[in-house]
């Protein structure tokens, strides 16, 4: 069969073979990376290389161009601004040297106190003062970068005031009994429709396991929360063989958590045939779930027909169209149900 199509393709024009890739392969795919650019080439070959000959051309070429003709020369001339060099830190401090300042104020006993006062104590008391006019800008550059004057009095560099943020009082911590919490629902008390443990300090490993086995046999929990409470995939698993038999929990909320793409697809599993779950959050875990939990999970919601909302940022881009368009099918189908449930309590 091989032989006879390649017979065939041998005897067609370069018409025909352009027209018969347009057909197959018109983006050129199926060609590797370096092939798939035609050649536009089409200059006759010049032969081996001649390294005489292409400095002769070269040099031909430098004759012949007119590159530089209005350039003139350098003639020494400096223009614009001249770099002067900044003096340098100990050529500074011989500038700031202290001298003696002479202030008649015409009060005796006040002119014989400042004539005993040199320029780095005036610039003290200038500081202290906030007079900033009798301070130089030598002084305050040695102010800024920490120098001591000759008669060794310290500066200290100018800093920022450093404002504290008020602080706020945060979320007051979960005040739910957890030890309560697990007996009501190991014994599937009616009165525990609702179980938050969001943020939960005091929830432990075996809390969490004690839970995902109650889920099992218990009839009256509705809405399970537990974000934030270190839910692993050891849990899933476990919480996954209760949700196989569970019909009556209608909100699982597990966003925050340790699980990977085992543990979610555990859950994924379970899901297949559940008639009450509706919505499920899985954002923000230890790590992502991977392409291919994300497509099991596209795959569940083809045989689930309850769940409506999926909390979770989907990487793969043909598994969140594929679901988007199944949690779509899922809430017409609750609003027909919603629609004829009315109509019969109205008739």
């Amino acid at each position: 069969m091989d032989d006879d199509v390649d017979a065939a393709i041998d005897q067609l024009t370069e018409g025909e073979l352009a027209e018969l890739n347009e057909y197959v392969d018109p983006e050129n795919v199926l060609l590797a990376a370096g092939e798939r650019q035609e050649s536009t080439t089409a200059k006759e070959a010049t032969g081996v290389f001649d390294r005489s000959k292409l400095m002769e051309h070269l040099k031909k070429e430098a004759e012949n161009s007119t590159v530089g003709q209005d350039w003139l020369e350098f003639d020494g001339t400096k223009k614009g601004r001249t770099f002067k060099t900044l003096p340098d830190k100990a050529e500074l401090s011989r500038k700031s040297t202290p001298t003696a300042v002479d202030l008649s104020t015409g009060d005796a006993e006040l002119d014989a106190l400042l004539s005993q006062v040199n320029a780095n104590e005036m610039d003290e008391l200038a500081d202290t003062l906030s007079i900033h006019g009798m301070t130089t800008q030598s002084s305050s550059h040695s102010r800024l970068v920490g120098d001591s004057d000759s008669a060794g009095i310290g500066r200290r560099p100018v800093q920022a005031a450093v404002y504290k943020k008020a602080e706020t009082d945060g979320p007051p911590p979960q005040q739910t009994d957890v030890e309560e919490s697990v007996r009501l629902l190991s014994t599937n008390d009616p009165s525990l429709s609702k179980l938050n443990l969001n943020n939960h300090d005091g929830v432990t490993s075996d809390h969490l396991s004690d839970i995902c086995r109650s889920v099992l046999t218990n009839s009256h929990l509705t809405i399970l929360e537990l974000a934030n409470t270190g839910f692993g995939d050891a849990h899933a698993k476990t919480l996954a063989d209760s949700l196989d038999y569970n019909r009556c929990l209608r909100i699982l909320n597990l966003e925050s958590n340790r699980l990977t793409g085992v543990g979610v697809r555990h859950i994924i599993a379970s899901l297949k045939d559940n008639t009450s779950l509706e919505q499920i959050r899985l954002n923000n875990q230890v790590s992502s779930i991977g392409n291919q939990a994300e497509s099991e999970l596209a795959e569940m919601l083809e045989q689930n027909r309850t769940i409506r909302k999926i909390g979770y940022s989907f990487k793969n881009a043909g598994a969140r169209a594929r679901i988007d368009r199944l949690l779509l099918r899922n809430n017409d189908l609750a609003r027909q149900k919603r629609v004829s449930t009315e109509q019969v309590s109205y008739s």
